[in-house]
Order: C-alpha cells, then sequence, then structure tokens
C-alpha cells in the first residue's frame, strides 16, 4: 500500500520558520510593549504619590511616624511614645468605650482606641482659662457626633491645652477651637488601621 503524502505545507507561503528576521521583530516588539508598560506605570505611581501629598498638604494635624501596633500585657513596659498625647505604638489589649471621661484614662488603652480608628480629644484644665465651659463645648461636639468613635478624657497635656490624636496623626492647641475639632474628626475618624463597628 502506498503512503499517502500530507497536502499541508509545513509552513504558509513566503514565511521562513524561525528565521533571524522574525525573531528579532518580535523582540522589539515585546521590549517596545515592556517599556510602555513602565513607562505608564511610572506615570500612573507618580500621579498618584502626587495626589496623596496634596491630600496630606491639606490634612488637619501633624503626621506622626507609626511607631508599631504591638499588644502588651497590663502593667508591661514598653519603649516610650513618639508624640504626648501618644498616636500608635505599644498598647494593651483592652479598649475603652468611647465616651465623655471626667477622669484620667491609661495611654496604652487609648492608643488601642486609636487603632480602631476612634478620635481621642485629651484637655487640660490646668492649661485652660475656664475648664468648665471648656467641657461644655467639648461634650457638645461628642453628642453632636453621637459618641461614636469619639473618646474625650482629661489628660496633663505636655504642652497642649486640647491635644486631638487619630492613629498616626495629632493637633494640639492652647484653646477650644470647634472648627479646628470638627475638621480633624472628619478627617480621622474611623481610618485606624482596624475598622471596627464600636
Amino acid at each position: 500500500m502506498a503512503k499517502r503524502r500530507s497536502t499541508i505545507p509545513k509552513t504558509l507561503p513566503g514565511t521562513k520558520t524561525g528565521s533571524k528576521h522574525q525573531n528579532a521583530t518580535l523582540y522589539r516588539r515585546l521590549t517596545w510593549l515592556g517599556g510602555a508598560l513602565v513607562a505608564i506605570g511610572i506615570i500612573v505611581g507618580l500621579a498618584l504619590l502626587v495626589q496623596s501629598n496634596v491630600a496630606l498638604a491639606g490634612a488637619p494635624g501633624e503626621r506622626i511616624p507609626i511607631q508599631g501596633a504591638d499588644h502588651i500585657a497590663r502593667g508591661q513596659a514598653h519603649l516610650a511614645y513618639n508624640s504626648d498625647p501618644p498616636t500608635s505604638g505599644p498598647h494593651y489589649v483592652d479598649t475603652l468605650d468611647a465616651g465623655f471621661y471626667d477622669t484620667p484614662q491609661l495611654d496604652e488603652m487609648l492608643v488601642h482606641n486609636l487603632e480602631h480608628g476612634h478620635i481621642v480629644i485629651s484637655y487640660d484644665c490646668s492649661r485652660l482659662v475656664d475648664c468648665e465651659t471648656t467641657k461644655q463645648q467639648l461634650r457638645d461636639i461628642f453628642n453632636d457626633y453621637d459618641g461614636w468613635k469619639v473618646t474625650i478624657v482629661p489628660r496633663q497635656n505636655r504642652n497642649a491645652a486640647i491635644a486631638l490624636t487619630a492613629w498616626g496623626w495629632l493637633d494640639k492647641m492652647d484653646s477650644f477651637n470647634e472648627d479646628r475639632i470638627r475638621k480633624f474628626i472628619d478627617a480621622w475618624r474611623d481610618k485606624g488601621p482596624e475598622r471596627t463597628m464600636e
């Protein structure tokens, strides 16, 4: 029996399989495509960086470097916080219920609140001209936000009558400034690294 010959051509007419010309053309096209993708990535990255810096330039408060978020046992020694009041760092496993407090609370609990996106407002009566009036003004703000993720505590601040803290953010003032306080709350409330419902 005679073998049948295949009628399918092994190459298309006018092409050379494995030619150096085809390989060089393919290489140039892939190089150009790769370069274009890298350029687009750089442009998009720069645009996002500029946009984020513009957004941060108008942000209320001062950016404080994050010191981590390690949980520690109650009473356990830890490195000093890098701001007063603290805005991040080691903290107790316990959190504090959002609320308006008339007695000082532990920084290590307040930092955990910050991690959950709370705003902590600390007031220092020894630095305020009329502490009772300021407390009422702060209580009014607390009520306007329905107390959600807002915690207000008395605290002996190193150099501020009122200090506003969020995770990685701090704003200090010598007297009550409602507009500034509200801008800080609106910018940073519920922006902590751990999103919670409380």
